[in-house]
């Protein structure tokens, strides 16, 4: 009896450990800690993924995912409540977070804008559901989270995210639709090797159909030269969208003459840009005075001088049009408001150096030689 007594005493004794083992597994489990990364660029930094990378993560309830900055262009981790306006990055959503947040769709968390360099950002999910991580600077910048009951197996480990992280990330920075410039960033060297197909058609294209604008208004509109301000294209997975974006102006180093026009056109869908001559101006968003509507909607500037300045404005395509909202109406997605062309008539002999204001930073520069 004092054997069997031990003997059941152990078997419980052995039970318990073996109990205590699986709950301590289950918990550590239920508490994992996952990890990726926000952005990625080429090394010259022209080429930008505009992306979670991977954009599309299953874990489990109490688990949390640290992202790390990993771009010197700026983004935001966010995570908005269900039916919340969308809000600016400068005033977050708003405040921000630092360092560490929890997020089960009640109150929304953002990091302010940062790059590479910036402190991680970890972010808890306690409980099971689909949650959206969002870009505040960049709207063509999501992915989900996708957070099960610890009870439901997972997918995919962390190797699997890594390995698909990498996978997107050479798949953005390479994208072969990209004008195929060097992306090196001085704005001494011009650009050289050849431009996609869609980018020369474009500089073609926009050389013959100003000709004839020019001829039937009346209006000094021949657009001698042209520089392509950024190219992009949104791509998609199951778990949101990203954009490849080049910040560069593509043979943004072009000799011309006096008395010639020189025009910029923004082929992204998401980035914004300018094309400044002289300081940078306090108001970034809207053009200098001494800009001028063309009648087919391009800003149009005359310089006599190096010593001269001028200032674009914001140069971007307008959003898409959604489903019972107003048409064309609203500074997002009115194509008055955002104008995709900026032309300048070079009048006086010298070098114009010109940037963009929001990614000169990145190597966005370039220059207009201008002959007698």
């Amino acid at each position: 009896m004092k054997n069997f007594t031990a003997m059941c005493v152990r078997h419980f004794l052995v039970g318990l450990f073996a109990f205590g083992i699986l709950g301590f597994s289950q918990n550590a489990a239920a508490q994992q800690n996952w990890h990726a990364k926000v952005g990625a660029q080429t090394p010259g930094m022209g080429r930008q993924a505009l992306a979670f990378l991977p954009n599309e993560i299953w874990i489990h309830a109490n688990d949390s995912i640290t992202w790390t900055f990993n771009s010197d262009e700026i983004h935001t981790v966010s995570f908005l409540v269900v039916g919340q306006i969308f809000p600016p990055f400068p005033v977050g959503c708003p405040g921000f977070s630092f360092g560490a947040a929890s997020f089960d769709g009640t109150t929304c968390v953002t990091t302010p804008p940062s790059v590479k360099g910036s402190p991680t950002f970890t972010v808890t999910f306690p409980t099971a559901g689909n949650y959206r991580i969002q870009c505040l600077v960049h709207s063509t910048m999501n992915g989900t989270i996708r957070v099960l009951d610890a009870s439901v197996a997972l997918p995919h480990d962390q190797a699997f995210y890594d390995k698909e992280a990498a996978t997107q990330t050479q798949a953005l920075l390479t994208d072969n639709d990209h004008a195929m410039s060097s992306d090196m960033g001085s704005m001494t060297t011009a650009h050289s090797g050849d431009m996609s197909v869609r980018v020369l058609a474009a500089t073609n294209r926009l050389a013959a159909g100003s000709k004839k604008l020019s001829a039937s208004s009346g209006a000094n509109m021949s657009a001698i030269g042209h520089v392509t301000a950024g190219v992009g294209e949104i791509v998609s997975t199951t778990g949101g969208v990203q954009t490849s974006s080049l910040v560069r102006f593509v043979k943004g180093k072009i000799v011309i003459h006096a008395g010639d026009t020189v025009e910029w056109g923004n082929n992204d869908p998401q980035e914004p840009h300018t094309i400044t001559v002289g300081p940078e101006p306090q108001d970034m968003f809207d053009p200098s005075s001494n800009v001028t509507v063309d009648p087919d909607g391009g800003l149009h500037a005359v310089l006599s001088s190096p010593s001269d300045a001028v200032h674009s404005g914001f140069i971007l395509q307008a959003l898409p049009d959604q489903p019972g909202m107003p048409v064309n109406s609203n500074p997002d997605n009115a194509i008055a408001f955002n104008p995709t062309i900026f032309r300048v008539t070079f009048m006086g002999p010298g070098t114009y150096n010109y940037k963009c204001v929001l990614h000169d930073n990145l190597g966005m520069v370039g220059q207009v030689v201008v002959l007698p």
